[in-house]
């Protein structure tokens, strides 16, 4: 859904919603192929809950993608549920963020980021229940925009450096699945761990503008908590007040960072001498590999684990425009 006016996300609302009639969008390869079983648990709690269940499976994320528009648009569907992990989460976001229509989570992923931010149950069963129970609440989202106009919204936590070079190395291995292919990938971006030239302006154009020229490891922008399957990169980001929390990794060793990535799970991490938080609404964000080549290697923008485009790009909160099939509080 392309939007270039985005007025009217303001507000935090919550109530219920009646469930009959929901689109189940599902990556049967999610979670190591566990996304398949997941939904069929679901589809068999729906069925006992009353609810009607369209099935759509794209054959590739731009097929995926398609289905999630026409369910978004089609007269009777009361919600789109989501059965795969964060990547199919983020697509389906494309459609449906500023929709109205709800969108409910079957968590099926290895890293599961968005369910643990909204504490929806890993088991698809008592996550089903949660979805026919249809009680809502509207959240930021974050948007991301390069200098050519386009733009992908996100749910989780925009990233650029050290981890997006993680990301990046992580699509080139085939071999193995799953978390351990990320551990990999991991372990040798540190072998080859190193600053990169950064200027981050936050909240450009306004009174409140702020620009910071350094060497950064990594950047995250976060409208929530964790990425990497938990990782607090934002231990305080609150997906309901209308900011982004930034992280930044400062010029270090790798064995330096190494030490303080060891604390990232407990959210300790941001309390390290070296790294630095802000927060704003707005951020601007270039950076270049030296290690790249004569002229540099640009750096890929990644959001909710998925790549959307090299920097330079501004990166924003856009209050209210999410809404998610939620636990009751």
């Amino acid at each position: 859904m392309s939007n270039s006016s985005y007025s009217g996300y303001s507000s935090y609302e919550v109530g219920n919603v009646d469930i009959n009639r929901v689109a189940l969008l599902t990556n049967p390869h999610a979670g190591k192929g566990g996304a398949a079983l997941a939904a069929e648990i679901a589809r068999s709690r729906f069925a006992d809950r009353g609810i009607d269940v369209v099935s759509v499976q794209g054959a590739s994320p731009e097929g995926a993608r398609e289905l999630a528009a026409r369910m978004v648009a089609e007269d009777g569907i009361d919600a789109l549920v989501v059965c795969g992990g964060d990547g199919l989460i983020n697509l389906a976001l494309q459609e449906q963020a500023g929709s109205g229509v709800p969108l409910g989570i079957i968590p099926a992923g290895t890293g599961n980021d968005h369910a643990r931010e909204y504490g929806i149950p890993t088991h698809p069963r008592r996550a089903a229940d949660i979805i026919a129970n249809g009680f809502t609440t509207t959240t930021d989202l974050g948007l991301m925009r390069n200098d050519a106009g386009d733009e992908h919204w996100f749910g989780t936590i925009a990233c650029a450096g050290f981890d997006s070079l993680v990301s990046d190395r992580t699509n080139r291995i085939s071999w193995p699945k799953g978390q351990m292919r990320y551990n990999i990938a991991i372990v040798a971006e540190f072998l080859n761990f190193h600053s990169i030239p950064t200027r981050l302006v936050l909240d450009p154009g306004t009174e409140n503008e702020q620009v910071i020229d350094e060497n950064m490891t990594l950047v995250a922008m976060g409208n929530t908590k964790s990425y990497g399957g938990g990782m607090l990169i934002c231990p305080d980001a609150d997906h309901h007040d209308g900011i982004l929390d930034i992280t930044v990794l400062e010029r270090m060793g790798r064995v330096k960072a190494a030490l303080k990535f060891i604390k990232i799970f407990d959210g300790s991490f941001v309390e390290e001498k070296g790294v630095n938080t802000y927060r704003a609404k707005k951020v601007r964000i270039e950076m270049t590999d030296p290690k790249g080549g004569r002229s540099g290697q640009r750096i890929n923008g990644y959001a909710d684990g998925d790549c959307f485009a090299p920097l330079p790009m501004e990166v924003e909160v856009v209050p209210g425009a999410g809404r998610y099939i939620v636990p009751r509080p």
